[in-house]
Formats: structure tokens, C-alpha cells, sequence
């Protein structure tokens, strides 16, 4: 997925890959060939966030850009779950969200982002008129 800019849809991710148009001083990116991503463990993706992200060089990665050949965690709306998938599309793992032993039923999430050292997934989540919200921190897998 290098070079590619993800956009998610209703239960599919778009992968759209990126060209560079102009001379290595610079670049400048433009649409390629678009593909999609689709699992039976999406459900509304609303959000991705690199597994492991580049920050191998803080003047070209903005340091949420996937590391080569990192998975990525997607957070479903709608049904409140983590999906971690590898670039290919496979599913390597889902989880619920909860707080506690109790299902988020008046809350959705909203967001996912990882810690810098790859330790935590921060999940952003609203109330149901989007009015109210917070970040869950939680342990990656």
C-alpha cells in the first residue's frame, strides 16, 4: 500500500494508488488504479490506523503512514469491533469494544489511532448525537 491513499466505504476500503506526476524535487501525486478491500468483518469502516507506522524518517512520513509491509487496524461503526488485516485483505484478528463487560450500546466509534511505540490502539468514540464523546485506550493485538 505504498504510495496509496485509503478512503472507507459501507462495508468495503477503497485503495487508491498514488502517481507522481512531476520531477523527484517536486512531487506531486495524482490518481492511479483504485481497488477494493472487502471482509465479511467490516461493518461501516470508519477509520484506519497503522499497526506499525513508518518513523523511519520524520521529513517523509507524517507518522501515520504504514511501515512496509505493516498491517492496519479499521474501526466498524457499526458494530462498535477492531479488525486488524493485513495489507491483502485478510483478517488477522476482531474485537469488540466495550467498557468493561458491558457492550457500547450508546456510543459509537468514531476514530483509531496507535501509540508511536506500538503499544496501544486510542479509539475515539461519540455519544449517538455526536455531541459528547472521549478516547479509549487499549491494548493492541
Amino acid at each position: 500500500m505504498s504510495n496509496a491513499y485509503v478512503l472507507c466505504c459501507v462495508e468495503t476500503i477503497a485503495v487508491v494508488d498514488l502517481v507522481i506526476f512531476a520531477a523527484a524535487s517536486n512531487q506531486v501525486f495524482g490518481l492511479g488504479a483504485v481497488r477494493r478491500i472487502s471482509s465479511d468483518s467490516l461493518n461501516f469502516p470508519i477509520d484506519l490506523a497503522a499497526v506499525w507506522r513508518d518513523a523511519d524518517n520524520v521529513n517523509w512520513a507524517s507518522n501515520s503512514t504504514l511501515d512496509e509491509g505493516s498491517d492496519f487496524y479499521v474501526a466498524n461503526r457499526g458494530n462498535n469491533s477492531i479488525v486488524r488485516m493485513r495489507q491483502d485483505g485478510i483478517m488477522v484478528a476482531i474485537r469488540g469494544v466495550t467498557l468493561g463487560d458491558r457492550p457500547l450500546d450508546d456510543v459509537r466509534l468514531n476514530g483509531i489511532a496507535t501509540s508511536t511505540d506500538g503499544s496501544t490502539i486510542y479509539v475515539m468514540v461519540t455519544d449517538l448525537q455526536g455531541k459528547q464523546g472521549g478516547v479509549l485506550a487499549l491494548p493492541t493485538f
